[in-house]
């Protein structure tokens, strides 16, 4: 009986290729040892684009576009899901290491930190002293541990704006991630240790990836695809 879900969405646009769901559908079975389901939430523009994902994978039709299809994993009891755990996964990540403590974590609702402390980008110092600080890319939900956040964006009245064509935005507004590090809105989210997973741009490039990594995360620009030369690259997103 599977224990938890493993998640991702993928609004069928070619940011992101096909390759990439496959890629980190096979990471993920190569790097757990936990009996699991395997679903994708994917948008209206896959139409006619998913023949070639993995049969492994159950897909879920969500008629949100863009990022916003990751904001249905925290309503309570998400569509597709049959478990009381999932552990969300974007797509730019790379897996390198076991994934089994990230999802028995002790926390019904935990997220990657946004920026280790010594790793904080000029500019954003402020705001990643806040408490939260967290990174939805990696978020592990159990008994509808993140339904607050799910609340607040109905309440707000459930937007949807594309972030491939918003210029000079700034904040996300209600983004996920935003509403959970606002304290304004009172969400509980604990952050998994810092060195389980790291950013690509601001700590591999400065300093290497740490001990006992296991997701690096290519958050922004590049994308795993636009380094491959990189052997670790190489070795672990196949």
């Amino acid at each position: 009986m599977n224990e938890i879900t493993i998640c991702t969405c993928w609004d069928g646009r070619d940011y992101y290729p096909v390759e990439y769901i496959n890629k980190l559908y096979r990471a993920v079975q190569r790097h757990t040892t936990i009996p699991h389901d395997f679903v994708i939430y994917v948008g209206p523009e896959s139409a006619g684009k998913t023949g070639g994902i993995d049969k492994g994978i159950r897909i879920v039709h969500v008629l949100m576009t863009s990022w916003w299809l990751v904001t249905k994993f925290w309503q309570p009891n998400p569509v597709g899901i049959n478990t009381p755990s999932l552990l969300y996964l974007d797509l730019d990540i790379v897996i390198l290491g076991s994934l089994d403590d990230l999802m028995l974590y002790r926390s019904d609702h935990a997220c990657s930190r946004e920026y280790p402390q010594a790793h904080v980008p000029v500019g954003e110092e402020v705001r990643a002293m806040k408490r939260g600080n967290a990174n939805i890319g990696i978020t592990l939900i159990r008994n509808n541990g993140g339904a607050k956040v799910w609340e607040e964006y109905v309440k707000a009245g459930s937007p949807m704006w594309d972030p491939l064509i918003t210029r000079n935005r700034g904040q996300l507004p209600l983004a996920g991630q935003t509403i959970i590090n606002d304290p304004k809105y009172g969400v509980k989210v604990d952050l998994f240790p810092d060195n389980w997973v790291c950013s690509y741009k601001y700590e591999v490039l400065k300093r290497g990836i740490p001990n006992d990594c296991r997701i690096v995360h290519f958050h922004g620009r590049p994308k795993q695809h636009e380094v491959p030369n990189l052997q670790w690259i190489k070795d672990n997103w196949i």
